[in-house]
């Protein structure tokens, strides 16, 4: 797993299948039959009141937002 998944998903969940893929866990989240809660996969008491589908989007922008402040930091260092 990247970084910056590493780092969205632990933003958002405080517990996922440590052997799962980044796109796996994205796809359970965005399962119908888990609108509201997934047995192996828990979010952190903010965002409880979502859906997963819209914790999975914040995931993926917390994921994006870390990739362009990454890329930022490497040029301006270079």
């Amino acid at each position: 797993m990247k970084n910056s998944e590493n780092f969205a998903l632990n933003q958002w969940l405080s517990d996922y299948p440590e052997n799962m893929s980044y796109e796996d866990i994205l796809e359970i989240m965005r399962t119908e039959e888990n609108t509201w809660k997934c047995e192996e996969i828990s979010v952190w008491e903010a965002v409880e009141n979502f859906t997963l589908d819209q914790v999975s989007e914040f995931i993926e922008d917390t994921k994006s937002a870390f990739e362009r402040a990454t890329k930022n930091m490497r040029e301006v260092t270079a």
